[in-house]
């Protein structure tokens, strides 16, 4: 039992926590979502955006012609990045549905990758079929990242489910408490490690 509850710590708590953290701030910190004091708000702001983006999309199958801005603008890819997270919900379940699908998509592109290394399979691959099963595939992982408590035992070995749920909660609740608590001084320094890096990796190329 102790062992099965470091697991889900250091595979469920942090990484939930971690990510939670990361998708917040960086919303507060691009405009995406106002600063907020309470699980309340929060909730609120990811049930008003989620109802603007399901007005968006209505918006733009009934004029497709009308585009806000061009595609891959970084704006844009922002954007569809943060859409994609509040299409599912948001919260806590809308957090380990995203985590879910990042992770199946993960494990299939490296599947392909490795796939690929074969000459052989690249005749295969190449060609309508492999468009149709990127498709099909978009569509299942969509459904199976929905259903994650389903999903996830399928790609980590679970002993006991109500550890790891516990666990990832946990770790969503101190990423919302961390993002409230300290997010702002957290994300400044981040960025100021980041520009310095670039600044040096520049510098030497």
């Amino acid at each position: 039992m102790v062992t099965e509850i470091a697991r889900a710590l250091v595979l469920a708590a942090v990484p939930v926590a971690l990510f939670t953290f990361l998708v917040l701030q960086w919303s507060i910190a691009s405009g995406r979502m106002r600063k907020f004091s309470a699980e309340e708000d929060l909730q609120r702001q990811h049930k008003k955006h989620a109802r603007s983006v399901k007005k968006a999309r209505r918006e733009r199958a009934a004029d497709p012609d009308n585009e806000d801005s061009p595609l891959f603008h970084q704006r844009a890819a922002g954007d569809f990045f943060h859409n994609k997270v509040m299409s599912f919900g948001g919260g806590y379940y809308g957090t380990m549905a995203v985590l879910t699908y990042i992770l199946i998509e993960l494990v299939e592109i490296w599947q392909f990758l490795v796939g690929m290394l074969s000459p052989s399979t690249w005749i295969d691959k190449l060609g309508l079929d492999l468009l149709i099963e990127f498709f099909i595939n978009s569509l299942t992982n969509l459904i199976a990242a929905f259903v994650w408590f389903v999903t996830l035992p399928e790609y980590i070995t679970i002993n006991n489910g109500f550890v790891w749920l516990a666990a990832s909660y946990l770790g969503y609740l101190a990423g919302v408490r961390l993002t409230m608590a300290l997010g702002d001084r957290i994300w400044a320094r981040m960025m100021a490690w980041y520009e310095e890096t670039v600044r040096r990796l520049r510098s030497r190329f």
